[in-house]
């Protein structure tokens, strides 16, 4: 299904996305459409991953391949470990958001700390770490059943033009329409702002996929995540 939304700047083969760890390691985001590799390596950041013009070639053609999870790939100057956490990208715009969905609730925006702890308390600390429960967001919007948070959906930062939303339900209150009326609410909200919804889906999470898809998500990518490891630090660690 194309997309009616503006992501022709998405088809370059280069996205601008370098994020780095804690300890100052270098982190690629690649991405696979097709047979046509995107990978996150801009003009201006090769020098600060160490790589020369060929190897970048190279790591746009590794994109381009099923690369297995925990994977090295070796470099003449950089060994790349592919990350364990292979996952779908979709995309929403306004050609394929679904109808507004309905709940037995009521929807809050931007709800107070207080509020966000009824949540807390129910789910573990990484569902709600993932959820979006610990993200400086600049919007949110959650769902409350009987006075209680059952629902929240999230959104981080914008990258560009493009925002990720999250979504997080209470155990007891999932696959009854909370997480998809929650999600609806935000995405509108994104769309707009002008920017353009995205979610990033685990392979084997079908629930979060299924959920993604009711909303009008579509899938555009699947997204690698690379760790690259100069020579030099290889070299010194294996010694």
């Amino acid at each position: 299904m194309p997309l009616g939304c503006p992501v022709g700047f998405l088809e370059r083969h280069r996205v601008a996305t370098v994020q780095r760890l804690g300890d100052d390691q270098p982190v690629v985001r690649t991405f696979v459409r097709d047979a046509v590799g995107l990978v996150s390596v801009p003009c201006e950041d090769e020098i600060d991953l160490g790589l020369d013009p060929s190897e970048v070639q190279e790591l746009i053609a590794i994109t381009r391949l099923e690369a297995s999870p925990g994977s090295v790939i070796e470099l003449r100057s950089a060994r790349l470990t592919v990350g364990e956490d292979p996952a779908a990208v979709a995309l929403l715009d306004e050609c394929t958001i679904t109808p507004v969905p309905w709940i037995a609730g009521m929807l809050v925006y931007d709800p107070r700390r207080d509020v966000l702890d009824m949540l807390r308390h129910d789910v573990s600390p990484s569902e709600w770490n993932e959820g979006g429960g610990n993200v400086d967001s600049p919007h949110r919007v959650g769902a409350l059943q009987g006075g209680v948070l059952v629902a929240l959906a999230t959104v981080d930062a914008p990258e560009g033009r493009l925002a990720r939303v999250r979504v997080l339900v209470s155990p007891q209150h999932r696959r009854m329409g909370y997480g998809r009326a929650v999600l609806h609410a935000l995405v509108r909200h994104v769309l707009k702002q002008g920017l353009i919804p995205v979610v990033r889906l685990a392979v084997g999470d079908l629930a979060a996929r299924a959920l993604a898809s009711t909303v009008g998500f579509v899938a555009f990518a699947r997204a690698l995540t690379l760790h690259v490891h100069h020579v030099d630090a290889v070299a010194s660690a294996e010694r």
